[in-house]
């Protein structure tokens, strides 16, 4: 699965075949179809295998962080360096895969669109809980933050990847310094 989660940060979840990943792996063909029975289970255990990555690499270690807006900061602060966090590499397998799957229909896209809405779960809790901590104004919409969160991040995935620009991190912080109402120059 490890090998399965690098060949879709490189080449997204359509772009994972079974015949590179089982030379990559030292397997045969056909001995990696007969463990998953198709080209749409192995991208459904890969994403089960990436999500497992994400929870323990961006999730879990930013529970450490103090309540409120500390926590949301290092959400987002381990959010930026995934996968390379996590010693994977290229990009984001999740936000490829969305542009991969956006318009299908089926189980990988179901369970694409799962981890996401879990997500989401996770940042309006740390949102409203930034709120209650006094750390953002009373009255904030936890759903819209998110949404302008989320475009950040995404924002960063083509910044860093595709445009590769050398400030995109820098700019990703700065985003999310004037989201929060915080002055920070690039």
């Amino acid at each position: 699965m490890q090998a399965a989660v690098e060949m879709a940060c490189l080449n997204g979840l359509v772009g994972l075949n079974l015949q590179p990943l089982a030379d990559r792996v030292g397997m045969t063909k056909s001995g990696l179809y007969a463990h998953f029975g198709s080209k749409e289970a192995l991208q459904l255990a890969t994403l089960e295998s990436a999500s497992e990555r994400f929870l323990e690499t961006v999730v879990a270690p930013s529970k450490s962080a103090p309540p409120g807006l500390p926590r949301l900061e290092a959400l987002y602060e381990r959010w930026l360096g995934w996968p390379g966090n996590a010693q994977l590499p290229g990009q984001c397998p999740f936000f490829a895969a969305a542009d991969e799957f956006d318009d299908a229909q089926g189980p990988v896209r179901d369970r694409l669109e799962r981890t996401f809405r879990e997500f989401q779960q996770v940042g309006e809790q740390l949102i409203a809980s930034a709120i209650r901590h006094g750390h953002l104004p009373s009255g904030t919409d936890a759903v819209q933050w998110f949404h302008e969160l989320m475009a950040l991040r995404q924002a960063h995935h083509w910044a860093a990847g595709f445009m590769r620009d050398p400030n995109a991190l820098e700019r990703s912080r700065a985003g999310f310094d004037r989201l929060v109402g915080r002055t920070r120059s690039i």
